[in-house]
């Protein structure tokens, strides 16, 4: 059993890291991390946690925070970005003979019960390219308001109604994202969700992603098919998108079993009779053939709806009642960063966020964006996120934009693993390509750029603007709303 007192956490600022910052300090953990000193979404919530946040890398965080403790009482937690193991801090921990282990690793591990010294943890990782960060908070919040007081760690700061993204609860459920990407991009280039050992495991799809780590989309699928042959527990259940193309090829070629959703008639749970109504959608659902009665969600988008489906197949199988699912389902009112609603400019325009920034994500949000103001113009400002990924989908990204009416792009926001840091001439013939859809693209530099661009040209009341994007490109969002 765990013998930790201690855990830190370096790049503590990023979404899985404070998440799981959360989580172990309301778990009685002794908790402190640092980070770089810029803003970032989940400072709210490690604020909220009164959570001690070093600014900079310094070995010397970690002896003073560490120290003084018996080694084996101490966890370092390090963030793939910043270096990684090779952070001095990280280098410092194992100086001191404390085990230094990734996020993705982390995840796993506490997924596992063994830092809390508990044997009854059940394990749901919500897997997928698209919408994992979506259906696990669906999890987590219709977990919490049924009476199961699940633990979580979902991929963005908040989750509205529930608070931070991170907790620890008292239930058996731990719900966690399963990202399919490395954990560390020098000494520990594992697929994340190899660390995670479910009793239930979501697929929600399978797509080409991260270009930097898997070659195509045959690769990404191999790392999926792993994980559920390798990962899941014996007595375990799989629950998948029925329509998804890889997931069946994986089914299939393994003579799987698998509770199946979708529109696909020969899925178990299908989504039927969907209707969107403003904000809010209704959809009915059948359960092989049998009527489960109508839906409602409080989010918007066809997507979301059969995002749902996924919730409702689980939450039935551990026993939740049909009409306690849908009070609870209609309850959710989205996550940080996911189609939010950050205000309206001074002119009454309506200015949303969303986190958007693979060509499929942001196809589906824009529908979803069309469908609940079909009469708006839609006024796009759009920031890609890394040169590899733009570089190597640059044609679904073009694609993904049809339908906007003004789409205003900044330059690439380049993570730690670009090794382009900063090309202009590269954004510039991403524009040029996109222009070819839509005509009325412009690349603008930086973000004060674009806040006076919109607030000196975008007034029209049938406006409505929507930022994109993985960096921070939510900051124009905050600008511009009162």
């Amino acid at each position: 059993m765990s013998s930790y007192k201690k855990i830190y956490f370096m790049g503590i600022k990023g979404v899985g890291m404070a998440t799981l910052a959360v989580l172990a300090q309301e778990a009685g953990f002794v908790v402190c991390g640092s980070d770089v000193e810029e803003r970032f979404i989940t400072d709210k919530i490690l604020k909220n946690a009164e959570i001690n946040v070093l600014k900079g890398f310094l070995k010397e965080n970690v002896t003073n925070f560490l120290g003084s403790t018996p080694s084996r009482e101490c966890l370092f937690i390090a963030t793939g970005a910043h270096n990684g193991f090779d952070n001095e801090e990280a280098l410092e921990a194992v100086r001191l003979n404390i085990k230094v282990i990734s996020q993705g690793e982390a995840v796993g591990l506490f997924m596992s019960g063994k830092p809390f010294e508990r044997v009854d943890m059940e394990g749901i990782s919500v897997a997928g390219s698209h919408g994992k960060t979506t259906v696990s908070a669906m999890i987590a919040f219709t977990l919490s308001k049924l009476g199961y007081d699940p633990s979580y760690t979902v991929g963005t700061s908040e989750i509205f109604q529930l608070g931070a993204a991170g907790h620890y609860g008292r239930g058996r459920f731990y719900v966690a994202e399963a990202d399919e990407y490395l954990a560390e991009g020098t000494h520990d280039r594992t697929p994340k969700f190899l660390y995670q050992s479910p009793k239930f495991l979501i697929i929600n799809n399978i797509d080409f992603d991260h270009p930097d780590f898997y070659k195509d989309k045959g690769e990404v699928a191999k790392a999926y098919e792993r994980f559920v042959l390798e990962k899941l527990t014996g007595d375990g259940l799989l629950i998948v998108n029925g329509d998804d193309e890889e997931i069946k090829k994986i089914i299939s070629k393994n003579a799987l079993s698998a509770i199946t959703y979708g529109t696909d008639e020969a899925s178990e749970f299908v989504i039927k009779d969907y209707k969107q109504e403003g904000l809010e959608s209704s959809f009915k659902v059948a359960r092989k053939g049998t009527e489960l009665g109508q839906f409602r969600l409080s989010v918007p988008g066809y997507h979301n709806a059969k995002n749902s489906l996924a919730v409702i197949a689980l939450l039935m199988e551990i026993g939740a009642g049909v009409e306690d699912i849908k009070q609870a389902l209609q309850g959710f009112l989205g996550t940080k960063r996911r189609f939010e609603r950050v205000g309206e400019m001074e002119n009454g325009i309506p200015v949303f966020d969303d986190y958007a920034h693979h060509p499929e994500e942001i196809r589906k949000t824009l529908e979803a964006v069309a469908s609940a103001y079909p009469t708006k113009k839609i006024v796009t400002v759009f920031q890609a996120h890394t040169f590899a990924r733009t570089q190597a989908l640059t044609g679904e990204f073009v694609s993904s934009f049809a339908g906007v009416s003004e789409l205003i792009i900044l330059p690439t926001f380049a993570s730690a693993r670009d090794s382009i840091k900063e090309d202009l001439d590269r954004d510039r013939e991403f524009v040029e390509k996109i222009r070819m859809v839509v005509p009325n693209t412009k690349l603008i530099e930086n973000i004060p750029s674009v806040v006076e661009y919109i607030k000196l040209n975008v007034s029209s009341p049938q406006a409505i603007i929507v930022t994109m994007g993985a960096g921070d490109v939510y900051k124009i969002a905050e600008k511009l709303s009162i």
